[in-house]
């Protein structure tokens, strides 16, 4: 069986902001008895995460697996800036906001290093409209996110979209979620 995720990002804060929202976010789940309080080698990486704790299941639509029962199962929050992507399993589109089209074509790539170094320029002209636009306004197919919060969930089953409301409540922003498999 192959490792699932979905990461819910905040496109909107920087990198001190978002540590700070981690940590609501982590007493928020914590107090809720969502996530266990100490981390734990549960998630995928050299990172260590937060293992599910005795009410995860409240934030899930349905779920079809006990969580408890997989070594790769917790939370990790990712307060760095990152391109949030869906684990290299293909990408479709990348639609221009001005006139919709499908720039996968374009030499794209450039415009994404330099996003995520934060040096030189991150526009993407349209290869149709010619709009120059940073290359995070395009809509990724599927979904991609660039932010400095990530809060990823191992193996987790679809989350419920009133969970996924609050936690946007907590830190103030939307919420763009992404999914991956590895």
């Amino acid at each position: 069986m192959s490792d699932t995720y979905i990461t819910l990002v905040s496109e909107k804060l920087n990198s001190a902001d978002s540590k700070k929202k981690a940590e609501k976010i982590i007493e928020f789940l914590t107090e809720q008895k969502i996530v266990e309080k100490d981390l734990t080698e549960c998630v995928l990486g050299s990172s260590k995460g937060y293992a599910p704790a005795e009410n995860y299941g409240n934030i899930l639509e349905q779920s079809e697996l006990n969580l408890t029962e997989l070594k790769i199962n917790g939370i990790e929050l990712i307060t760095e800036k990152q391109v949030f992507e869906n684990g290299g399993n293909g990408l479709e589109e990348i639609i221009c906001p001005n006139c919709g089209e499908n720039n996968i074509e374009n030499d794209w790539g450039n415009s994404l290093g330099n996003w995520h170094s934060g040096i030189d320029s991150d526009i993407l002209k349209c290869q149709k409209c010619g709009i120059e636009k940073s290359i995070t306004e395009f809509e990724f197919n599927p979904t991609w996110a660039f932010g400095n919060l990530g809060i990823t969930f191992w193996n987790w089953t679809k989350l419920n979209p009133k969970f996924v409301a609050e936690l946007e409540k907590i830190i103030g922003t939307e919420l763009k979620v992404v999914n991956g498999k590895i």
